[in-house]
């Protein structure tokens, strides 16, 4: 994919155009709507580039060897990036009783302010208590929806902050339940973190659950394409 600028008479029209093994196969105007969409693909292919160029990093001081990529066909266009775009962010009504806020945004704890702020980090989309419908019908709004666009992997966050009260804990069991059968499933495409008062909070471990995660759908996509 390509920028460049033509001139019609008197205009100069900013044109990107699109190229399949080398061969420029279209030419769209910036101001259409394909073309604002290949930019868009185009920012944020860079954007993920940064990304993995940073995991990538981490992978090999971590483990002295390097990690492999995957070729996502129809990159940007499919069903899991459809259906995360179209996700409402604070879709939940619940009152906020003691907000931290980050980029002037409301957040229900510091555990979820932290969360998002190393999403933005890592250059990860996320969004905040989005609606979503569970397999009888019924919507919850999840902490947070997160999307790994180098691997077309949706994921669902819960942040559990109260775990050494028992009656917090049982009362999220029903929810969790709810969430596998609807095709969430822990270690796949869910995560929970659960934090009390004498659990050690690093922020940093965050990273290492959704990189095991992503690592697991390589592996598992990998070996199906074999």
């Amino acid at each position: 994919m390509t920028f460049s600028k033509w001139r019609k008479r008197d205009e100069t029209i900013e044109v990107v155009s699109l190229f399949v093994n080398g061969k420029r196969i279209n030419t769209y105007r910036v101001t259409s709507k394909r073309g604002q969409k290949l930019v868009k693909l185009k920012e944020e292919k860079e954007a993920c580039q940064e990304v993995l160029a940073k995991l990538e990093a981490e992978w090999l001081k971590r483990y002295n060897c390097p990690c492999g990529t995957l070729n996502i066909h129809e990159y940007g266009d499919t069903d899991s990036r459809r259906w995360f775009d179209s996700l409402k962010e604070r879709q939940n009504n619940m009152e906020f009783k003691s907000p931290v806020f980050y980029k002037e945004e409301p957040y229900r704890s510091k555990l979820e302010s932290d969360f998002a702020r190393i999403m933005d980090d890592y250059g990860i989309p996320y969004k905040y208590e989005p609606k979503i419908v569970l397999f009888d019908g019924k919507k919850k709004c999840p902490d947070f929806i997160i999307y790994l666009p180098w691997l077309d992997l949706v994921i669902l966050i819960e942040i559990f902050g109260k775990c050494s009260d028992v009656g917090y804990v049982k009362n999220n069991v029903g929810k969790h339940l709810d969430y596998i059968f609807s095709g969430w499933l822990p270690g796949h495409n869910m995560i929970s973190f659960y934090y009390d008062d004498k659990t050690p909070y690093v922020p940093e471990m965050i990273m290492e659950e959704i990189e095991t995660v992503a690592l697991r759908h390589y592996l598992i996509i990998s070996a199906g394409s074999c």
